[in-house]
């Protein structure tokens, strides 16, 4: 069943369609649709690409932190 004239619900890939409103000069309030898993891949990508830049900074403290204990290992085998 179509949500409009020849907007279909599905796409061919079986996702389901979003309909977007054009705000371009040669076409303004032109509807058009677009395959919805193409939004759901971009929010995952998205949120994975956070994850990452949090997992990227708690492996810096991590570093910062091994570095701290090393030098206090090198100065208790100092005074040993």
């Amino acid at each position: 069943m179509d949500l409009q004239r020849g907007i279909p619900r599905t796409c061919d890939c079986g996702a389901a369609t979003i309909v977007l409103t054009s705000g371009t000069i040669k076409n303004p309030g032109r509807r058009f649709y677009r395959c919805g898993a193409n939004s759901v891949v971009a929010n995952k990508l998205a949120t994975i690409e956070q994850d990452l830049a949090a997992i990227k900074a708690e492996l810096d403290d991590v570093k910062k932190d091994i570095t701290e204990i090393i030098k206090i290992i090198e100065c208790l085998r100092m005074k040993s």
